[in-house]
């Protein structure tokens, strides 16, 4: 069997360790050349431990990675500029960046990445030879499918985190134009759920919200819900977060709409009854 060879313009150095992954290395021999503008490594097996087609599998899976690795992000940001022109400068290298990390997760476009692998597959068993460059120029159709579906994954988060900009924008407004009803209202996180305290720590009642919205929507009403409602329609000038919400997906999101309003607690007689009421349920 003659040595199957493969070439790239990427510096060899950088490839290198990719080669390390291989399972049957020490079956191969490997000759390395070095044109200066491009290297070419030469691979055959020196024992009959694996098929020839294992070698071409396993050949055609480091053409991909180098694919992945080196050319895809340059690939992906000029399919960008050429399919979304006016697409802000900050948007666009949000969607290479999201469209290339898709690409790199092994979990991701599976039968895409199936379709360019046999395609380099069938290329090197028909040629013993591929040089990357050449073939991204002159068969770029597998890869042009794989960066685009890619990319219109990253387009669709990219909408998504738009959509999500206007919501807190218009909250952030709305809160701006309204009228405060209290000065502080604290925010109390234990495990028994979100309660909301007036400046004297009486419960504040949101039954009224809850029957408000159970009326308008006709799904489920999550304590989320009825504590951001509850929230808007206080607007208070200053929220208390007392107790660890970390973790808490309604404490990030009150967080960017009460930007500058919403302070965590660093303990106060509200931390200290809710840690007692915790530990004596523990």
């Amino acid at each position: 069997m003659e040595p199957i060879k493969i070439g790239s313009t990427i510096p060899a150095e950088k490839i290198h360790y990719l080669i390390e992954k291989f399972s049957f290395k020490k079956s191969l021999d490997i000759d390395y050349e070095d044109y200066g503008d491009r290297f070419v490594y030469s691979f055959s097996l020196n024992r009959e431990a694996f098929s020839d087609i294992a070698l071409y599998n396993g050949l055609a899976n480091f053409v991909i990675d180098i694919m992945l690795n080196f050319y895809a992000e340059g690939f992906i940001r000029r399919r960008v500029n050429k399919l979304f022109k006016d697409l802000r400068g900050v948007d666009k290298s949000q969607v290479v960046e999201e469209a290339y990390q898709i690409l790199l997760d092994k979990k991701q476009l599976k039968d895409e990445k199936d379709r360019l692998k046999n395609e380099v597959l069938d290329f090197l068993i028909e040629h013993n030879c591929l040089i990357i460059d050449g073939f991204i120029i002159f068969r770029p159709r597998s890869l042009n499918n794989l960066a685009d579906k890619a990319i219109e994954k990253a387009m669709e988060r990219l909408y998504l985190l738009l959509e999500y900009r206007d919501y807190i924008e218009t909250l952030r407004l709305f809160i701006d134009t309204q009228y405060s009803q209290m000065e502080v209202v604290n925010l109390v996180v234990s495990d028994e759920g979100i309660q909301l305290l007036d400046p004297f720590n009486n419960k504040i009642n949101n039954e009224e919200i809850k029957y408000i919205l159970e009326e308008i929507f006709e799904e489920e009403i999550s304590e989320s819900d009825i504590i951001l409602s509850s929230l808007l329609t206080l607007a208070p000038k200053n929220i208390i977060v007392h107790g660890n919400a970390d973790n808490s997906d309604l404490l990030v999101l009150l967080k960017e709409i009460f930007k500058g309003r919403i302070h965590d607690c660093i303990g106060c007689e509200v931390c200290l009854i809710e840690s007692i009421v915790v530990k004596n349920k523990s």
